[in-house]
């Protein structure tokens, strides 16, 4: 009993210590929210008052702002995260697959190699990057950003090999039996069986890649995103105009998208997925 009593006791504690980590994180989202509403003026004088009086036009007047084409933005980061989403998963899948279901030489190598990239810094791969993207001419262009993604290494690899290497040699081994080649056992057979992760890796991905600066700006900037628009408005607005609620309604504005995919694919982030059926 006093065992159970001390890790009551601990559980609360952790519990008071998270929500008090947890407002720390909601209050300024909620303060950005009420602050997008209000007027101009009203904001300078008082930037910490959740009161009005309010201006809901900010959310119109965002969408007519000039070097600040939102439909078209919106576009772009769409195309960009369908495609570069779809192409880093498969072709992570791929190699995760290969690597974790057949026995060829370097295979350790490689593994090792996987993890290597990921700690070589992006502004380490820059100096040979850029010019290579620019000598194909891919720079400033859809495919070449998409190409970009379809790295096949990195944490994606990892959490991929781990599930293709825990799932039981028996359904492979039934399905060539039945006559199945390797392209077939794998998009049929294996590749369902791991779509939960794939799921969650993809939204993760997916919100990274909306949120992408850094790349979109060095090798995207003649099509506009938003990532790369919000900052263009900071600039064009906030240290100019000193318009910080019509800032905060384009930042929520361009957040929203990354706010539904997440609420909706909340649970298969979190949750614990593991492999169904046989265990090998």
């Amino acid at each position: 009993m006093a065992k159970v009593k001390q890790f009551k006791k601990t559980l609360i504690v952790f519990s008071v210590l998270f929500a008090l980590y947890s407002l720390t994180l909601l209050y300024p989202f909620v303060w950005m929210v009420f602050n997008s509403f209000k007027t101009k003026a009203n904001f300078l004088y008082h930037p910490m008052s959740f009161g009005g009086p309010w201006n809901p036009r900010n959310y119109i007047d965002v969408f007519s702002q000039e070097n600040f084409n939102l439909p078209t933005m919106f576009l772009n980061s769409i195309v960009l995260v369908a495609g570069q989403t779809i192409a880093g998963i498969f072709v992570s899948c791929c190699t995760a697959y290969v690597v974790a279901r057949y026995k060829f030489v370097g295979k350790n190598v490689i593994y090792f190699l996987s993890i290597a990239v990921m700690l070589i810094p992006t502004t380490g791969s820059l100096v040979a990057l850029y010019p290579f993207m620019n000598d194909t001419q891919l720079i400033d262009t859809y495919y070449g950003m998409i190409i970009l993604s379809a790295g096949g290494f990195g944490f994606n690899f990892l959490i991929i090999y781990g599930f293709f290497k825990n799932i039981s040699s028996a359904y492979s081994e039934a399905a060539a039996i039945d006559g199945a080649g390797h392209f077939r056992i794998f998009l049929k057979i294996m590749l369902p069986q791991c779509m939960p992760v794939l799921v969650a890796l993809s939204v993760v991905a997916a919100i990274g890649i909306w949120n992408d600066y850094y790349n979109q700006l060095l090798f995207f900037s003649g099509h506009p995103t938003v990532a790369v628009g919000i900052q263009t408005l900071s600039e064009d607005i906030v240290e100019i105009g000193k318009d910080y609620p019509l800032f905060f309604a384009a930042v929520i504005v361009t957040t929203l998208p990354v706010i539904i995919l997440y609420a909706a694919f909340q649970k298969k982030i979190v949750e614990n997925t593991t492999v169904g059926g046989l265990k090998g």
